[in-house]
């Protein structure tokens, strides 16, 4: 009876440890083999193999031993893996404006939503899920995103997607990441409705909230009748950016309002990430030296007409006033144009943000920035990958295609900067989609 038990026993703790194993790979694994891989530090490794289970990148490289149960697909080494780009602000799904153009009642002392002072609203709550932007962003490489809202003053939250067409609301990754801040007036006669009325309306803001604050804690620590503070949501949405525990994503362009900010951020004390920053290489050593980060914009100034024109025939001289005048607007493209690598040269942490500009603008933009802009086809990888990983806090888990990561990476038919090049599979958080291959037909 004891050997009947004894046997028992150990068939139990067999059964048991069969059970473990086959919960630790609950899912069967997923492999690319014979696919060349682009990593976000450059490195390039061909004829490669990358395995994913539960979400997670498992095995990643050469002579990588497949497990048995995974469903592999074969690259025949004419496919190119690369990790998923990340937008650092984007604005997919968002609802559109309302036009409010009448006069309030008292438009110097306006509601706050009258005033576009909404950092209560989440994306979460408000995301268009059927948005045509989150169905073609993956087709484009894009498989995470850090979500912003339409607005003005302050438009709302700013949350983490992974993206994944109308799946995206159920793909949340990160509410709280920060606040969308700009100085953006108010619609039609209310306050605040110039630039100088927004920094003396972010001032108030936080004096009001810290007051509110005060009263919550002090009403909490006191036994007597004290009055219970009345609750205000904007304000108290302002809490985690006063105490520091969230950025501002604070969309900002030209170099005067940029100081305008910092001037903010000296009085106020909150943390910052620029967003869209089209001049932000003409204070980047001060943003260097403040450790501020870039969520750079890639909506390129308009080229001077004149300079397809010059490659006409028959072109009639120019006078010398007017020669001077082009070389002064060819001086200051160029210099725009080469906003991004001013920044990286000068140690400046830069990743990518959309923040409005239309997805079918953003690989030709990019070959811009790479013929016109000092850009490698590296450095604008790491940009759209690592580098914004790095900002919005999730260096370990995104960015990269490495062993422990998560699974979020594109399959091109080709280098992703080369014309025509097609993403043909986007694996989301360990989800692969497959896209038809558009004609190449002219």
């Amino acid at each position: 009876m004891k050997k009947t038990a004894h046997i028992t026993v150990l068939c139990f703790a067999f059964l048991l440890m069969l059970v473990s194993q086959g919960w630790s790979q609950s899912s069967p694994a997923e492999a690319f083999k014979n696919v060349t891989i682009h990593t976000a530090d450059g490195n390039t490794i061909k004829s490669g193999t990358i395995v994913w289970r539960n979400g997670i990148i498992t095995d990643v490289g050469k002579n990588i031993t497949i497990p048995f149960d995974a469903y592999v697909r074969d690259g025949g080494d004419s496919l190119h893996v690369y990790p998923g780009f990340i937008d650092g602000h984007a604005l997919w799904g968002s609802p559109d404006l309302e036009e409010n153009v009448e006069t309030p009642e008292e438009p110097g002392n306006p509601s706050y939503s009258r005033a576009g002072i909404q950092p209560e609203r989440q994306p979460s709550e408000l995301l268009q899920s059927g948005s045509k932007s989150l169905a073609d962003a993956p087709k484009k490489g894009f498989t995470t995103a850090a979500l912003g809202l339409k607005g003005q003053m302050l438009p709302g939250q700013v949350e983490l997607f992974f993206i994944n067409g109308k799946e995206t609301e159920n793909l949340l990754l990160k509410q709280g990441l920060g606040m969308t801040a700009q100085f953006e007036e108010a619609q039609g006669q209310a306050y605040p409705s110039t630039t100088m009325g927004i920094m003396s309306q972010f001032r108030q803001l936080f004096n009001d909230a810290k007051a509110l604050k005060q009263q919550e804690h002090y009403f909490a620590s006191v036994s007597s009748n004290y009055p219970a503070p009345k609750q205000n949501k904007v304000l108290e949405a302002l809490y985690p950016v006063m105490d520091q525990q969230q950025p501002f994503y604070f969309v900002v362009d030209t170099k005067e309002n940029i100081e305008r900010v910092f001037e903010l951020q000296d009085e106020l004390g909150f943390n910052l990430v620029i967003v869209s920053g089209k001049e932000a290489y003409k204070k980047a050593d001060e943003l260097k030296q403040r450790e501020i980060p870039v969520l750079a914009s890639i909506d390129l100034p308009e080229e001077p007409k004149w300079r397809s024109e010059e490659e006409e025939e028959d072109q009639p001289e120019i006078t010398e006033e007017m020669r001077i005048f082009r070389d002064k607007q060819e001086a200051a493209y160029k210099a725009d144009i080469k906003n991004i690598a001013k920044l990286i040269d000068s140690g400046v942490k830069v990743g990518f943000a959309s923040n409005g500009l239309e997805l079918d603008d953003i690989s030709k933009n990019l070959t811009v920035l790479k013929e016109e802009g000092n850009l490698k086809d590296e450095d604008i990888l790491r940009m759209l990958t690592q580098s914004t990983a790095d900002i919005l806090g999730y260096s370990n888990q995104l960015g990269n295609i490495e062993e422990g990561r998560i699974a979020s990476f594109t399959v091109f038919n080709k280098p992703f900067m080369e014309e025509k090049a097609q993403a043909l599979y986007s694996i989301t958080d360990g989800n692969l989609t497959e896209f038809e291959q558009e004609s190449s037909e002219e």
